[in-house]
């Protein structure tokens, strides 16, 4: 399977980025997937929600959604390592309006559920998912629950019948996304305008002074950059 070209057009930027850096950038969009996206509901650990988000920036997500009904929106930098700068963090203050955004975006909700009587690997992932977590005290709101689409169980073989947020989350997109590559033929699926969006920002985290070095070179060259 190949990946999809990122929107390469010349960005004027580009001489003062590392060639490397940016080849690099071109091959990380070209991986990433927005047709599943992650959900927190209430996590409020700000080390559960950096590692959250470390996990689905390496797993090659685009879009992690963070629902507050009760506490505020807080990363750890230390455990985040950055991995927030590379993806789109979309925050509501209500479960009904994060389901509401999702529904809008054509997100089918999946929550995990002790009760469920499938696992992931019986469910197909035809179309966009939306995996959600909650936090670690009370798991998933009843609302999201009566919210779902698709209830599924992770199995669990110890005496503890629970597992830390991050690793529920691995362990749904290890399950997910892979299958949803296969079932693409392809190994990204960012769409060439939002691709082009996200090169320009991510070339302008690799600079110093990005607003003024693009405003500046912007200026001075005659056809801008594209």
């Amino acid at each position: 399977m190949s990946a999809p070209s990122p929107a390469n057009a010349p960005d004027v930027l580009e001489p003062y980025v590392a060639p490397e850096r940016i080849a690099r950038i071109d091959a990380v969009l070209g991986r990433r997937i927005a047709s599943i996206c992650a959900v927190m509901e209430d996590v409020f650990d700000p080390h559960n929600v950096a590692a959250c988000i470390r996990t689905c920036e390496g797993f090659g997500l685009q879009d992690v959604h963070s629902i507050t009904n009760q506490h505020g929106h807080r990363i750890s930098s230390t455990v985040a390592k950055s991995a927030d700068q590379w993806i789109d963090v979309h925050r509501y203050d209500s479960t009904q309006a994060g389901v509401d955004a999702l529904r809008a975006a054509g997100f089918a909700i999946w929550v995990s559920d002790l009760q469920a009587d499938k696992t992931l690997d019986e469910l197909p992932v035809q179309g966009r998912i939306a995996l959600v977590v909650g936090n670690a005290v009370d798991g998933i709101s009843e609302p999201m629950r009566q919210a779902a689409d698709q209830r599924y169980i992770l199995p669990m073989h110890g005496m503890v019948q629970s597992y830390n947020l991050s690793v529920a989350l691995a362990i749904s997109l290890q399950s997910t996304v892979p299958r949803r590559r296969a079932q693409l033929g392809n190994i990204g699926d960012i769409d060439p305008t939002r691709c082009h969006a996200l090169r320009r920002r991510w070339l302008e985290l690799s600079v110093k002074h990005p607003d003024v070095m693009r405003r500046v070179l912007e200026q001075a060259s005659p056809s801008g950059s594209l």
